[in-house]
């Protein structure tokens, strides 16, 4: 594969979300509600080797409205990443999620969520591009606070898809380690509730830049365009997303 043919298949990961968005025939209907507004979503992403197979993971992300001027959400995702063969990686975990009544399209009340989760991870190479597909499914215990008491819990099950794709931008280096370009899609599709219905909740189509420090710590500026569907309320948001994280990957300390 050339190197024009990697990059096109960092292209077709974003293209594809955009063209099938599925808000599209939703806004068809007049009575839906479509509300664009802008976000800042900033993120630490570790994982820590603590032997040959496994690997202890985190990721905590601070969410704010208005590009940080006011508050959306905290999420805190411990778990535990196991490689099973080369290139495949499986994992579980816990995730506590605070939201708070945001943006255009509000919330009643500030909810709290704890989840538990399961992972399965593929990587492999497609020419010059390194490739991961990420299989979630997600079990979710959601309540709101009603004058900060905790109200009536909901449950929910949800699955996800992340495919994304990494290629290194030419000869663009920092202290010798090449800057890449990615890009990545998101499906977050709710199983479950009174319908027993399987629906299309979020789309999160993202594409940006990474730059190395060392081998083990990296950052990334990123652009999600971030569609989320409220199905009761016949609304939905489109959040352009300023996207900024910092990644660590320490290697075993071995004695």
């Amino acid at each position: 594969m050339t190197c024009a043919r990697a990059r096109s298949l960092l292209v077709a990961l974003l293209l594809t979300s955009l063209v099938a968005r599925p808000g599209a025939a939703q806004n068809a209907a007049t009575d839906w509600v479509t509300r664009e507004q802008d976000a800042l979503w900033m993120a630490v992403v570790a994982e820590q080797q603590v032997s040959d197979r496994v690997a202890l993971w985190f990721d905590g992300h601070w969410r704010r409205m208005d590009f940080g001027a006011r508050p959306q959400q905290v999420l805190l995702r411990p778990g535990v990443l196991v490689t099973v063969a080369p290139g495949v990686k499986v994992g579980g975990g816990y995730t506590y999620l605070a939201t708070a009544p945001y943006g255009r399209l509000p919330i009643t009340h500030p909810t709290r969520e704890h989840r538990s989760w399961v992972d399965l991870q593929l990587a492999h190479k497609a020419g010059r591009a390194s490739v991961t597909h990420r299989f979630r499914l997600e079990q979710r215990w959601i309540h709101p606070l009603l004058n900060d008491t905790a109200g009536p819990t909901a449950y929910a099950n949800r699955v996800r898809y992340r495919g994304r794709g990494n290629v290194n931008l030419g000869r663009l280096a920092v202290h010798g380690l090449p800057v890449y370009g990615f890009a990545w899609d998101e499906l977050l599709m709710p199983l479950g509730g009174a319908a027993q219905a399987f629906t299309l909740g979020q789309n999160r189509a993202t594409v940006g830049v990474g730059i190395p420090f060392t081998h083990a710590m990296k950052v990334e500026v990123a652009y999600m365009n971030l569609y989320n569907a409220f199905p009761a309320r016949r609304a939905n948001e489109v959040n352009h997303t300023l996207w900024l994280s910092w990644h660590y990957t320490g290697e075993r300390h071995r004695r």
